[in-house]
């Protein structure tokens, strides 16, 4: 976050000034000759020679005919024009094999078959594709060299392979320096520029932008407001997009169902139920079919508040308007049977996504192992997950975690162990959740020295160990008889290790009540409000029981009297407890006692 303010602070002027320095064309060779070029043209639209062979269909079957059609053309007598070339280009283009254009475009020049403008943007075009915008800059040096003029489409191809590439600030001073010399961005530019910006998290910019588009000429339409509205939706800015789109009603520009699914799913984001359904019944009137993208997201909202006879019926509702489910339609719809512990309505889902005619994919398997590892069946989970692998699905290292955490569970610590040495040689590389996962099983399980052994590998491994890894081996060691090792690495964190919180505090101050250390226990209690992490109803609950068991009843409702002032109260162990002392009549102030339980 941080370094993303940096950058933010760093473009702050993009839009207002530019340097005495600033690059033109990101420094290729000398701006000079390009800045005259560009002050002295007029940018249009040229129109494309005729064709002297008509209705040619350049549509292959396969690249190799497509090859085969380029060969006999430059052997024709006379050739064909220029455009036949173009068009063939562009027919392959569409079948993304790129770097052959580049390959014919060379041998194009070198049997002395001039380029034009189109041809040049379309070479440009596959490298920016290729992901070398650096070779799209050098044929737009061409260009200049051949005397050739630079359409919309030179630059816009240039702008967008920046983005592509992920050089916005480039992209940014490419734009204002186009700007600065006199080129008019079209609408397709701006877009461009707009939906990158947003992709990386800069939506202020975005927003600006889009603001300086009709002083400049061009009318933003529905995708220029839909693309920003996604972005201050994303950004969790919900008030800031609701009035970009009333702004963009007032401006006579017709949302559509990408502008109402991401004003949804901003909705759904932060639990705005009410102005969620109110969006549904507004796009509705409006006579715009929800796509299903915008079935997707009300399911998903639907089932994460374990509403799933709800989103059943929206699956039914979008099948019958015609909307074809997708994959992630029924993988939304599995996860909620998942939480609300129906695990063969989730599978039967999973057979239906085959049936369908869609591949079930990693999340489909991720969402059946997780629901079997909640219902702790963690060996059908393992069968899924080999049979998965099996296929050749490549799974992330949360579902390696989630296998671990289930092994655990059920107590298979060898399984768990074989597991992690199996992903390290063949899965991603386990991070600190896979270790602290184990390291939580065994202690769990009573293995604390085999754990103790862990935790300190993870140490010298130079994993960054965060306090709830410190915390597990703690607790760990506290409650199985190792409590001087436990109390010494807790002294430890103040030297090296990340600062205690709460829980940390509460894990030692209940081991030292079961050994009935419980002067050093309040003692470290009275520590805690001057390191800033206060004792909590937790804390209180944990002494004063250990001071009811060891029958130092006057301490005990001391700290009672104290935790009820701090508006903490007594959990279902404590109040037992003192039932039980007052129906043994140990304590003479009974009056005071009740008054306490009261409260």
């Amino acid at each position: 976050m941080k370094q993303k303010m940096m950058r933010r602070r760093g473009r702050a002027s993009l839009f207002s000034t530019i340097s005495a320095s600033r690059l033109l064309l990101l420094g290729m060779a000398s701006p000079s000759p390009l800045r005259t070029y560009l002050c002295s043209v007029s940018f249009h639209s040229q129109s494309a020679p005729k064709s002297s062979i008509k209705n040619r269909n350049f549509q292959f079957n396969s690249i190799d005919d497509a090859v085969a059609c380029f060969n006999r053309m430059v052997h024709m007598h006379p050739p064909p024009s220029i455009l036949e070339f173009n068009l063939l280009f562009g027919s392959i283009v569409k079948m993304e094999h790129h770097t052959t254009v580049v390959s014919l475009c060379k041998n194009m020049e070198l049997l002395g078959i001039k380029h034009d403008i189109y041809t040049l943007n379309i070479l440009m075009n596959c490298f920016c594709c290729l992901r070398r915008v650096d070779f799209g800059f050098s044929v737009l040096g061409k260009i200049l060299k051949l005397g050739l003029q630079p359409d919309p489409i030179t630059f816009n191809t240039l702008i967008k392979g920046l983005c592509v590439e992920g050089q916005v600030d480039h992209a940014l001073r490419f734009f204002v320096e186009m700007v600065d010399n006199g080129y008019q961005p079209n609408l397709v530019t701006y877009n461009t520029l707009i939906n990158c910006l947003c992709k990386v998290g800069y939506t202020r910019d975005a927003v600006r932008l889009l603001n300086e588009m009709e002083n400049r000429g061009c009318k933003p339409n529905v995708v220029s407001y839909t693309t920003v509205i996604d972005g201050l939706c994303k950004d969790g800015l919900l008030d800031k997009a609701f009035n970009l789109y009333l702004e963009m009603m007032d401006k006579g520009v017709t949302p559509n169902v990408f502008t109402y699914s991401s004003l949804i799913q901003g909705s759904c984001n932060l639990g705005q139920r009410k102005e969620t359904r109110r969006l549904w019944n507004e796009m509705m009137g409006r006579k715009i079919t929800p796509n299903v993208i915008t079935f997707n997201i009300i399911i998903d909202m639907l089932c994460k508040e374990g509403e799933i006879l709800e989103a059943q019926r929206v699956l039914e509702k979008m099948i019958e308007i015609g909307v074809d489910p997708n994959v992630i339609t029924y993988n939304t719809l599995m996860d909620g049977y998942c939480m609300v512990g129906q695990i063969n309505k989730a599978l039967n889902l999973f057979d239906l996504i085959g049936k369908k005619g869609f591949q079930p994919d990693v999340f489909s398997y991720s969402i059946l192992i997780n629901g079997y590892r909640r219902r702790r069946k963690i060996d059908k989970a393992m069968r899924l997950f080999n049979d998965a692998t099996s296929k050749g699905l490549n799974f992330t290292i949360v579902t390696y975690n989630t296998l671990i955490s289930g092994l655990c569970q059920v107590g298979k610590l060898r399984g768990a162990k074989d597991f992690l040495k199996e992903m390290c040689a063949h899965g991603p590389s386990p991070n600190l959740i896979t270790y602290s996962t184990l390291l939580d099983g065994l202690c769990k399980h009573g293995c604390v020295d085999d754990a103790f052994s862990l935790f300190k590998a993870m140490q010298e491994s130079g994993l960054e160990l965060d306090i709830v890894t410190y915390s597990i081996i703690i607790d760990g060691l506290s409650k199985h008889g190792k409590l001087n090792i436990a109390r010494d690495l807790f002294s430890s964190l103040s030297i090296k290790g990340p600062n205690p919180n709460i829980k940390t505090y509460n894990i030692l101050i209940n081991g030292l009540c079961k050994e009935r250390l419980l002067s050093e226990a309040y003692e470290l209690i009275r520590k805690m409000e001057g390191t800033g992490c206060s004792p909590d109803g937790g804390t209180y609950n944990i002494i004063i029981r250990g001071f009811f068991q060891n029958n130092n009843i006057s301490l005990a409702m001391q700290l009672l009297q104290e935790m009820v002032e701090k508006g903490f109260s007594g959990d279902a162990s404590t109040a037992e407890m003192l039932v039980d002392l007052l129906s043994n009549n140990a304590y003479d102030k009974s009056k005071e006692l009740r008054k306490l339980l009261s409260t």
